[in-house]
């Protein structure tokens, strides 16, 4: 599957909350100290594929 931050393909890759990250990509989200320029970056990507995530889980039952 191809990576949702760099649209690689990888061998080795991570399903975060259903969406498809390689080992090189989340391992630079996970290591990012807060004061590097990239961090607020990924905290918007993060929010992103949690707010996926939550939407996706709440259009599972519509009756409820």
């Amino acid at each position: 599957m191809y990576c949702k931050l760099c649209n690689e393909k990888g061998e080795s890759s991570i399903n975060l909350l259903g969406t498809n990250l390689c080992m090189d990509c989340f391992r630079a989200i996970a290591n990012t100290p807060i004061s590097h320029k990239k961090y607020d970056y990924y905290k918007e990507l993060v929010k992103e594929i949690l707010k996926e995530y939550i939407y996706q889980r709440t259009n599972l039952d519509p009756v409820k």
